[in-house]
């Protein structure tokens, strides 16, 4: 749509069901039908220049910590560098970000989310959902329009240039900020501290060898 009928910016397409819904890393994303939320947000910020790109994604697991705050005041809310967002150590929701870059700035941005819904079980251990962690069913579209209010509430931030604002709200948040685990990067394993992320994105781990910055592909979460 975007290459082929110039949709304006805050076009969503969702959908029901997805029969190969991916996520970082090339993973799939796999949802029951009728359960989750599966969307797509158009946005077009021409303003942000080609190296702040990552900030959409931090604005964007911002606003979906925004939401389940209201609706999970008791719970421990965490983003996972780079795209996930968790509840008590479980992953509810996932974001996927794809840029069309025209010279140095985004020319426009497809955001992915997958947000775990009314999903009663999973096939792999660390997931959850909305429904498991509160005991209630929620309206698909409701909680869509919250969402992208709240998504909106933190892109005129980003379009307003206030970055330091994100970014000190991403680091107050972000899953095993100051705290020793363990890591894999290529075959070595390592232990260190989540310091945070630079002025690239890259996240910063503090280990006996001083601080290291790593991209998405080149560190794993171990324990």
């Amino acid at each position: 749509m975007v290459k082929n009928e110039n949709p304006p910016e805050g076009t969503v397409i969702y959908t029901d069901s997805q029969l190969s819904g991916k996520g970082q890393r090339g993973n799939k994303w796999e949802a029951d039908p009728d359960k989750n939320i599966l969307m797509s947000l158009l946005l077009k910020p021409k303003k942000l220049a080609v190296k702040n790109q990552y900030y959409l994604n931090l604005i964007i697991g911002l606003a979906i910590l925004d939401f389940l705050k209201e609706k999970l005041r008791s719970k421990d809310l965490r983003l996972k560098w780079p795209n996930d967002v968790y509840v008590n150590g479980q992953k509810i929701s996932g974001i996927l970000v794809e840029n069309s870059l025209k010279g140095t700035v985004i020319d426009s941005s497809i955001i992915g989310i997958g947000f775990n819904l009314n999903q009663e079980t999973f096939d792999i251990p660390n997931a959850t959902s909305l429904f498991l962690e509160s005991n209630q069913y929620c309206t698909k579209e409701e909680i869509m329009e919250d969402i992208l209010q709240l998504i909106e509430y933190w892109y005129m931030k980003l379009s307003e240039g206030r970055f330091e604002d994100i970014l000190s709200s991403y680091h107050d948040s972000l899953f095993w900020k100051d705290e020793i685990h363990t890591f894999q990067s290529d075959k070595e394993i390592l232990k260190g501290i989540i310091r945070g992320i630079n002025e690239v994105g890259r996240l910063i781990i503090e280990t006996t060898d001083g601080e290291l910055s790593f991209d998405v592909q080149e560190v794993r979460f171990v324990e």
